[in-house]
């Protein structure tokens, strides 16, 4: 195998890819939200991961690529009410359409392809680990994530909180104990779907899904 250098975004330099184990190489994908047709945005990190993989393949890794499919969210909520249908009916419709645009760009498909709604137990143990450690909190229902508890919080972007505070679009809420707090699990809302959690019916906030996701079908460092 020859020697590859990839960026890396949390010292902001290329660096020399090292696999956690020799000759295996996982990736996982953050998917599209399917509430309507893809369009070339959405195609651009998918041909540009098929690439990767496909190098990374050429030159002899064992690759495991994952993807999934956030298909619980506002948006998809917001039109199946407006069409009058279920939101699982336009999940399907527009997973049915990214396949098919995908398949015309010849990309490949992933090893596998997760959805939320089918990880919610999964979901709801990450965040019952998160409040038994002090990074959750709850309130009516509702579950945050305590950006202050986590020291390195905003590392990766290389921002603080006030930086990132100053610039938000942030959904004021005055039961949060800093306004960067986001939602971890939602409580019920008349029109929405629900599942059953410690902390009464609501559904995932989308910040937990990849995390729980990635963990589950490629352990906890990839």
């Amino acid at each position: 195998m020859m020697s590859i250098k990839v960026y890396n975004t949390l010292t902001k330099q290329k660096e020399e890819f090292v696999p956690i184990h020799p000759g295996k190489a996982n990736i996982y994908v953050c998917g599209v939200t399917p509430y309507n047709h893809p369009h070339v945005g959405n195609a651009r990190p998918f041909v540009t991961w098929d690439v990767i993989r496909r190098f990374l393949e050429h030159e002899g890794y064992d690759v495991t690529h994952v993807q999934n499919f956030t298909d619980v969210d506002d948006k998809i909520i917001n039109t199946a009410n407006k069409e009058g249908v279920q939101w699982y009916d336009i999940c399907n419709r527009y997973i049915d359409s990214y396949f098919e645009v995908m398949d015309k760009l010849n990309v490949r498909r992933a090893h596998v392809y997760p959805r939320v709604s089918e990880h919610i137990n999964d979901i709801i143990a990450t965040v019952q680990c998160l409040i038994d450690n002090g990074y959750g909190y709850v309130v009516d229902g509702d579950v945050f994530y305590s950006v202050e508890k986590f020291k390195y919080y905003g590392q990766l972007s290389g921002r603080n909180l006030e930086d990132m505070l100053a610039g938000a679009r942030v959904d004021v809420d005055d039961r949060k104990r800093n306004p960067m707090d986001f939602a971890l699990w939602k409580s019920a809302k008349p029109g929405e779907p629900a599942w059953e959690s410690p902390w009464g019916p609501g559904r995932p906030g989308w910040h937990i899904e990849c995390s729980t996701m990635s963990m589950k079908y490629l352990g906890e460092t990839f």
